[in-house]
């Protein structure tokens, strides 16, 4: 499924879908990066401390049809990730999800991962789960939440 019509070779369905995506993941407001074709941002709904999504900037929507430079940039947003996550909020791991079941545009859900309880932003965070599969499901989390963790994720922030 590439979103492009094949009987008039227009983009408009990649270009819908990806004005789609990023509302749904507030990209305009919870961008922590964009390089090498790729937009590190955190996720709206936080099911572990400092998740975050890794989403292809042009709308892609299959991994086979990711160019050569974004294939080289997909392997530096995970880095980066991973950094920000061990560095910036004591995560063990992380755990890097790509289902693209609802969201066709290319991306990656990145899941920080702790083996014991951690207060950030606020709050204590449990990982449950750990050491198993995290537990996926609905994570509404506040506004005040979102914008804290931000601030300890984003360029220039300390740690």
């Amino acid at each position: 499924m590439s979103g492009k019509d094949t009987e008039t070779g227009s983009n408009s369905g990649i270009s819908a879908d990806l004005a789609a995506f990023r509302a749904k993941f507030r990209l305009d407001d919870l961008t922590l990066a964009e390089a090498g074709g790729w937009v590190l941002s955190l996720r709206p709904e936080q099911i572990t401390a400092g998740a975050m999504v890794l989403s292809a900037a042009s709308g892609v929507q299959d991994l086979a049809r990711l160019t050569p430079e974004e294939g080289a940039g997909l392997a530096a947003g995970l880095s980066l990730a991973e950094r920000l996550a061990r560095d910036r909020l004591g995560a063990v791991r992380i755990n890097v999800l790509c289902l693209m079941m609802q969201d066709p545009v290319v991306h990656f859900h990145i899941l920080p991962r702790y083996d014991a309880p951690v207060r950030l932003a606020g709050r204590t965070w449990e990982d449950a789960a750990w050491p198993g599969p995290p537990a996926i499901g609905p994570a509404p989390t506040a506004e005040a939440t979102l914008a804290a963790l931000m601030g300890r994720l984003a360029p220039g922030a300390r740690p």
